[in-house]
């Protein structure tokens, strides 16, 4: 039963996010690949065994970049920006950016090692079988593998929709050769249908004699006339080193497989509604429709336009006909829009007549009843302003309360935290400046990892009437407050009958407020749930049906900083304790676990949730109707085609 709570729900993560957390990583010096010994999490394979230190000078001298530069004109991009183009006077940054040129040799091999692992990418989605004469400019001839499709899969989750299957691994037999490897390659390929595999290498490990090991995440998608298939695994890759040579595979071992299976048709499991259901509305034709770049060269940016686009929504019943509608912040500069929902679940533009179309830059709303007439009123977030407005039943809102805050708000959370019987509601500040370019922040957090200097979050208290009143010092909620906070969610977590607040920080570690009967504590580091990462969204569950909330929290999962911080080389002079704030960093999700008694354990890696990509919103849900609480994810950002990174 507990292994099956923890199953994650990952395949139905909103999008594919390409991040790079390359930039926390300037400033390092010369060194080797580094220590095999270094613990590894998540992965299950025995590290115990003993090697010298990776010789760095042969790797520098002996693999190829992936794309060589030009010193003069038009030059090719660095490793994993493939097919752009860019102009002489980006020499510095591109060769900034090479990794054969700054001394990291882990990165030029992952470089190397990445190009050949394309290559099995595009042998795994042609429709022809692979043959072992298509592997040998990848592996050297006596080759070793694992099955890289296990027979002993054991299913998790198993109904009419979809099925869960994991395999033990502890005994995996191993075959010699290019015709067996191709032969376990083609195992992972549709029958009939597409193939659509990325690899990506997320760790590297020095080896004996020119030769390294990187782990592997693997995601395949199978399509055939039958069934869905959605393959998530890691392979242990050992890779022959020589001269002017792109590295050779020399053994794929198996350490962790996943196989997610929809049998009954090639459909996916959720459907696009949104243009059943808006399609005939003018405001999605004409504005939702159009992408951040098509009004970055329309609208001028003092109306607050945001090429990041952290705009929220926000759901309710805002005329008491039982359907529930929907709120939408758009770009400064465009008006927020009201949509009303149909019997027929379609929804309608009522804009204008609800009298809540801003034009301001907002990023946040609630729907929420703050005077307990029954219906529910509107809280927006509207730049460096906080607006109130009231409903009068029937969906047409007015502004009753509002004022201007210190930072630009990015989120809203709400609750009755004195148990007075009024809702009052937290707002989470980012951006201490009021650039235009939105950005005024970004370069200011120090220190990067632990800022305390971004813009204050606000506890607003429900004073009736619709009156609020800011009580975020009477009540202790200006410790560590200033750090670059995205989001925030109340929770009894101790049971003790009031809301707790949990507060997620971009470029600091997390808050946990606990209430005492209306003021609060910052225990956070107590508990252990400062999750020192890139904080952007937190959801509460029970996940385990234990009895005792658990709260998972969304960063981001980076392969390229999972490579480098574990490097020797990487920042050696900074204590034990800094590098692995560091190496949390590109860890990914978080999933803390509640216990009785004690402080919170995360068990993310162990759990299979921590790699969510660029993760911005999560959500603990049940999906499928089971009991158990599901999590959704949803990431992306603006990227190139390939980073090379997650």
């Amino acid at each position: 039963m507990r292994q099956r709570a923890i199953t994650p729900f990952y395949s139905c993560t909103l999008g594919l996010a390409l991040c790079s957390l390359i930039t926390f990583l300037a400033s390092c010096g010369e060194g080797d690949l580094g220590d095999e010994n270094t613990p590894l999490e998540g992965s299950s394979e025995n590290l115990g065994e003993t090697s010298p230190p990776y010789p760095s000078a042969p790797i520098l001298e002996s693999l190829p970049t992936a794309n060589p530069a030009a010193k003069t004109g038009t030059m090719e991009t660095s490793p994993g920006l493939r097919q752009k183009k860019f102009i002489a006077p980006l020499q510095d940054a591109y060769e900034r950016m090479d990794p054969s040129k700054d001394g990291w040799a882990s990165e030029t091999f992952s470089a190397a090692a990445k190009d050949q692992l394309h290559k099995l990418e595009d042998l795994l989605a042609s429709p022809r079988a692979i043959q072992d004469s298509q592997l040998h400019s990848l592996t050297i001839t006596a080759v070793s593998s694992t099955k890289l499709r296990p027979d002993n899969l054991v299913k998790s989750f198993d109904d009419d929709r979809f099925s869960i299957g994991q395999a033990d691994l502890d005994s995996g037999a191993r075959t010699v050769g290019a015709k067996e490897l191709a032969s376990s390659l083609n195992a992972l390929r549709a029958r009939g249908g597409s193939t659509e595999p990325h690899m990506k290498i997320f760790r590297v490990f020095p080896g004996k004699d020119s030769t390294a090991r990187c782990l592997v995440l693997v995601d395949i998608l199978q399509v055939e006339e039958d069934s869905r298939t959605q393959i998530n695994a890691t392979w242990s890759c050992k890779w022959k080193l020589a001269d002017g040579q792109a590295p050779l595979l020399t053994a794929i071992e198996l350490t962790n497989y996943e196989e997610i299976t929809q049998p009954g048709g090639p459909s996916p499991l959720f459907e696009d509604a949104t243009r059943s259901l808006l399609g005939n509305e003018a405001t999605y034709q004409t504005q939702f429709l159009h992408s951040s770049d098509h009004w970055r060269s329309r609208l001028p940016r003092e109306l607050g336009l945001d090429p990041v686009a952290n705009h929220g929504l926000a759901i309710g019943d805002i005329n008491g006909d039982g359907l529930e509608d929907l709120y939408v912040c758009q770009q400064g500069g465009l008006p927020n829009r009201m949509l009303l929902q149909n019997p027929d679940g379609t929804l309608r533009d009522v804009t204008e007549t609800s009298g809540t179309g801003w034009l301001d830059y907002c990023a946040a709303a609630l729907l929420v009843d703050l005077d307990n007439d029954g219906d529910q009123d509107l809280i927006v977030s509207q730049d460096f302003r906080i607006m109130v407005m009231a409903n009068n039943g029937k969906g047409s809102f007015s502004l009753a309360f509002g004022s201007s805050t210190k930072a630009q708000s990015f989120s809203l959370a709400a609750a009755d935290y004195d148990n007075d019987g009024l809702v009052d509601f937290y707002v989470c500040g980012y951006n201490p400046s009021k650039s235009v370019l939105r950005g005024g922040a970004m370069g200011e957090p120090m220190p990067f990892h632990d800022a305390n200097n971004g813009g204050p979050n606000m506890l607003w208290h429900n004073e009736g009437n619709l009156e609020f009143k800011d009580a975020t010092v009477t009540t202790g909620m200006d410790v560590n407050n200033r750090r670059f906070s995205f989001a925030a969610s109340w929770e009894d977590y101790d049971n003790d009958g009031d809301q707790d607040l949990y507060v997620a920080n971009d470029y600091g570690r997390n808050c946990l407020y606990r209430n005492d009967g209306g003021t609060f504590a910052e225990i956070a580091a107590g508990m252990r749930l400062e999750d020192t990462s890139s904080g952007m969204s937190v959801s509460w569950s029970d996940f385990n049906l234990d009895g005792r909330m658990d709260v998972y929290t969304s960063n981001m999962f980076s392969s390229a900083g999972n490579r480098i911080t574990y490097q020797k080389q990487f920042k050696p002079g900074l204590p034990g304790e800094i590098r692995e704030q560091f190496q949390h960093l590109a860890i990914g999700n978080s999933l803390f676990e509640g216990v009785a008694g004690r402080p919170f354990n995360d068990v993310g890696v162990q759990a299979g949730v921590n790699m969510g990509r660029w993760a911005w919103g999560s959500k603990f849900v049940d999906f499928n109707n089971d009991g158990w609480d599901d999590i959704l994810v949803a990431n992306g950002f603006i990227s190139a085609d390939d980073t090379g990174d997650l």
